[in-house]
């Protein structure tokens, strides 16, 4: 080692005398431990795979997925996968045809996964009609148990469907086409293992290729068909790291002028991103499809170090320092400031752990690792290298290195000129237009997806082809928005009860975004209506306690429309589309419509409280808790004096409950379905939002002002990263970018880049004004010393991302334009915006200022 060690007293010297002897004076120890680590690991990120999960997406302690859990058993969840299949030409009253629906719904029955209770098409059982005939009603299943494709048997079928009421739901408006509807499980029934979506969506193509052709087309959607399409598109995602890898190194090549040089950057982000996938995979995650690109973020992070650290050492062999002391002299002028720029980007990664959502909390794992990782790779084993590299013929590098100074330097004089109080005013009254423009464009960001389809996928996709295909022919989609009407026990044949559900379905039925809707009603108008043979004004909801309870008797809880006890159903609204603004919109009147119902029943009633209904609800719940306990121990080895108090105890709240006899109003619980699932994380991405962006500034706010200790060092520095934040979030409004699960990270994560720009600027800077130097000057030398590697990282970095406006996900696309935008944007904050604060901020000598 050099023996000019650190001898100050300042605590970067103290940490510099404990690290700096493991990274040089036992230099091949220390690298031999990492080379054996990297292996290890490398062994570990081998073993990654895509981890896809429906429950992962959903923040499971909402209120709207209390209630999801609560009647999922009942009524089934969200994760639905519609199979249709349409006739290019004629109806679908033909043998072929019916043979490929049934065949189909036989094979899409035995998918591993697939909820086989909820299975719904013609030919399943739980697809019935009702009729009127002489003598009272008869029903029996749409498709005869003795169904053969004779020409009478398929003119029954299509009176058949024609008195089953299916006609929009599992058949075509036009009768071309019929619906395959089913959901998954999380956990295949048959393995007890994790579903793989990929897996069954390879199943389902399968299925298409079997059934397309002789004038049908096959059209499926669902979250297993988008995890399928995107972890298809995942060796996409691969050739496009490889190629911005491939173009970033010719790009450092030319600015280092040293193939050796290039290579070490990359090398280091390689063995960050191993070291990531391998500590990933060694917590038990594997790497979502909505996550697949983290790793290009950390490694433009590590590249954005790598370049600075190379800089640097180039910078000091132009003194004539030899390659040891190069890096020896770099690893004191940088480690710390790059090491505190990664701990804040660790740390700043690490707050959005605080959103209860599980696939955000892995994305935040997942960047923290890495940046972790890019701490030894950056900080330990590149100065390591250093040590060690051999440029042939030093004089001709440090001539062609000068050459490479000489030219860049009417450039940085220029540039030095924003320091300047007339420049610096310029820049300052340019970025607070562009930040009063990006606070007006704000409001406009939607909350959720922004447009029609799955925005993941570009709109020409075969999925959002399937999506408007199966939207624009029937009148329900995979988009369901499921309110549970719950009541009391048989509540479905008490008029007043049934008649706010009645209401309330109207009401849904005629908002804008809403397709249709469906309830126990539904079906107990039209046995009402067959009851009193066929009238047509006895289409209603009977007012009679029997006739109702006639009406409903005939509709089996298999429907997924009611429970067995009748003090919950379901109302289906199936919507156009499950845009942010429509699921505010519906939610925002499910409730308006919940406290005007409340207010009004309270005013038909006034000897009813609120008081009373509320405790009435809750000593329902309870009873219902006790039944379950009390059937729990009845199926285990439990005493009979435990399985004897836990009746009594059921019992007993069972008679309180019975006594109080009065009627409440029905409560509309949100939600189920997939739109319902939706709602509840938009609700908590709205709410989260702004919360995970403070956490990270005052994170950033912290680490810098331990680093600086100085308030207006860390303003210089963290007002260019909030602007350009906040034209982030005015960007993604303008480019109908939704703030969802998967974009809700990338902003944040980001910031990571726009911080070490900030901080490798400002300590440069800070340092040449203790020695003296002007603000024009320092900055200047700033600029050739650090502020011409943040140029190019942000250029090179923007190219290497421009290359994914070729990719087939939209998803990667809509985040190339963000990550362009924010590359390029931290940039010029660095270079334009920081030198203009510090002007007005920093307490410099007037003589500096001069």
């Amino acid at each position: 080692m050099s023996d000019n060690a650190p001898t100050g007293t300042t605590w970067t010297d103290r940490i510099l005398r404990v690290v700096e002897p493991p990274i040089f004076k036992y230099r091949r120890t220390t690298l031999a431990i990492l080379i054996a680590i990297t292996a290890i690991l490398a062994v570990q990120a081998a073993r990654i795979h895509p981890d896809a999960g429906w429950l992962k997406s959903i923040p499971l302690d909402h209120p709207y997925m209390q209630t999801f859990q609560k009647y999922y058993s009942d009524f089934g969840g969200a994760n639905t996968v519609l199979f249709a299949l349409i006739q290019e030409d004629g109806d679908i009253y033909n043998e072929t045809f019916m043979r490929k629906l049934e065949e189909a719904t036989n094979d899409i029955f035995f998918i591993p996964g697939v909820d086989r209770a909820r299975v719904m098409s013609l030919f399943t059982p739980n697809v019935t009609y009702v009729e009127n005939i002489e003598g009272g009603l008869a029903g029996s299943n749409v498709i005869p148990a003795d169904y053969s494709p004779t020409p009478e048997m398929l003119e029954k079928v299509k009176s058949n469907v024609g008195k089953a009421q299916v006609i929009g739901r599992l058949v075509t408006e036009d009768q071309r086409g019929a619906l395959v509807m089913s959901e998954l499980l999380e956990y295949d029934p048959a393995t007890g293992e994790k579903l793989d979506y990929r897996e069954v969506g390879e199943e389902l193509e399968k299925l298409r290729a079997k059934y397309e052709g002789d004038g049908v087309n096959v059209h499926i959607i669902g979250f297993a068909k988008i995890v399928h399409d995107m972890t298809n598109a995942a060796l996409e995602v691969v050739l496009f790291f490889l190629l911005a890898l491939i173009m970033t190194g010719i790009l450092l090549w030319l600015y280092c002028g040293s193939f050796k040089l290039a290579m070490l950057p990359l090398v280091c982000s390689i063995v960050a991103v191993i070291w990531e996938f391998g500590l990933l995979t060694t917590v038990g995650f594997g790497l979502d499809p909505f996550a697949i690109l983290v790793p290009f973020l950390v490694l433009s992070v590590s590249v954005s170090h790598g370049v600075q650290y190379v800089n640097a050492w180039v910078a000091e062999v132009d003194q004539g320092m030899d390659k040891f002391n190069a890096s020896l002299e770099t690893f004191r002028r940088l480690a710390i400031p790059g090491t505190t720029a990664l701990i804040t980007d660790v740390a700043g990664f690490a707050t959005i752990y605080l959103i209860n959502i599980q696939i955000i909390r892995e994305m935040s794992l997942n960047a923290a690792f890495g940046v972790a990782a890019i701490i030894i790779t950056n900080k330990i084993l590149m100065p390591i290298w250093l040590t060690y590299i051999e440029i042939k013929d030093m004089d001709a590098f440090r001539e062609k290195q000068l050459r490479r100074e000489r030219m860049g330097d009417g450039l940085w004089t220029f540039l030095a000129k924003i320091t300047r109080k007339g420049p610096a005013m310029v820049a300052l009254i340019v970025s607070a237009v562009l930040l009063g423009m990006s606070l007006w464009k704000y409001p406009s960001l939607k909350i959720g997806d922004a447009i029609e389809g799955v925005p993941e996928l570009r709109p020409e996709s075969r999925f959002n082809q399937d999506f408007r295909q199966i939207i624009g022919n029937f009148e329900i989609g995979v988009d369901q928005l499921k309110v549970i009407a719950e009541t009391r026990p048989n509540g479905c044949v008490d008029y007043e009860l049934m008649e706010q559900i009645d209401r309330f379905s109207w009401h849904m039925e005629n908002q804008p975004g809403v397709h249709s809707t469906m309830s126990l009603l539904t079906y107990a108008k039209l046995v009402y209506q067959g009851l009193s043979e066929g009238r047509l004004n006895a289409l209603v909801l009977p007012r009679n306690k029997f006739a109702l309870a006639q009406a409903t008797a005939l509709v089996p809880t298999t429907t997924g429309i009611l429970n067995d006890d009748c003090d919950a159903m379901a109302v289906f609204i199936f919507t156009t589309d499950h845009k942010a603004e429509t699921i505010k919109h519906l939610v925002s009147e499910i409730k308006q419509f919940n406290a005007d119902n409340e207010a009004q029943f309270y005013a038909r009633a006034p000897d009813t409280s609120p008081q009373y209904c509320t405790d009435k609800r809750a000593l329902f719940n309870e009873w219902r808790t006790a039944q379950d306990e009390s059937l729990t121990l009845s199926q285990s080895d439990a005493s009979e004096e435990a399985m004897q108090a836990a009746r009594d105890r059921s019992g007993e709240l069972e008679t309180q409950y019975q006594a109080m006899d009065q009627n409440c109003p029905v409560n509309f619980a949100l939600a189920s379905g997939n739109v319902g699932v939706m709602a509840a994380t938009n609700e908590v991405v709205e709410e989260q939002e702004l919360k995970v962006v403070f956490y990270v500034y005052l994170v950033i706010l912290i680490f810098m002002w331990l680093s600086f200790r100085s308030v207006a060092g860390v303003l210089c520095v963290v007002l260019p990263l909030s602007l350009v934040s906040t034209m982030a979030y005015a960007v993604m409004a303008m480019l109908d970018i939704g703030l969802k699960v998967a974009t809700l990270p990338v902003v944040a994560l980001a910031v990571g880049i726009g911080v070490d720009y900030g901080i490798y600027v400002y300590s440069e800077m800070a340092g040449a004004l203790k020695q003296g130097k002007t603000l024009e000057e320092a900055f200047k030398f700033t600029l050739h010393r650090t502020g011409k590697a943040v140029v190019f990282i942000g250029v090179s970095l923007g190219l290497s991302v421009a290359t994914w406006v070729m990719s087939e996900l939209q998803f990667q696309i809509d985040m190339g334009i963000m990550l362009i935008f924010m590359f390029t944007a931290n940039m010029f904050g660095a270079i334009l915006l920081l030198p203009a604060l510090a002007r007005f901020l920093l307490r410099i000598p007037k003589e500096q200022l001069d």
